[in-house]
C-alpha cells in the first residue's frame, strides 16, 4: 500500500515560528517544532555579499541568521514533517 498524502490542517499558515497544527500521523493537535536550514535565499545573500566585497567571512553571515533560512515544521510527538516554509 502506497503512502497517501494526508492534508495538514493548520490554524495559521506556516512561517518562521511554531504554529498550532493537527498532525495527520498521530492525530494530535500540537505546537510544531521549527528547525531552520539554509535555503535559496541564504545562498543568494551569501553570493551577493561576496560580490559586494565582503570576502573576509562577512559573506557567511546569512548562514548564522535563522530569519534568512527555510523553516521545517515537525510534530514534537511523532517527529513527522508537517510543512516547510521556504523563503524563496
Amino acid at each position: 500500500m502506497a503512502n497517501a498524502q494526508i492534508p495538514v490542517v493548520a490554524v495559521g499558515s506556516f512561517g518562521d515560528g511554531p504554529v498550532q497544527v493537527s498532525c495527520p500521523q498521530c492525530r494530535q493537535t500540537v505546537l510544531s517544532q521549527v528547525h531552520h536550514s539554509s535555503g535559496l535565499l541564504t545562498y543568494l545573500l551569501c553570493g551577493g555579499l561576496f560580490f559586494c566585497g565582503f570576502v573576509l567571512g562577512c559573506c557567511l553571515i546569512p548562514f548564522c541568521v535563522d530569519r534568512l533560512k527555510d523553516a521545517k515544521h515537525t510534530c514534537p510527538t511523532c517527529k513527522a514533517v508537517l510543512g516547510v516554509y521556504k523563503r524563496l
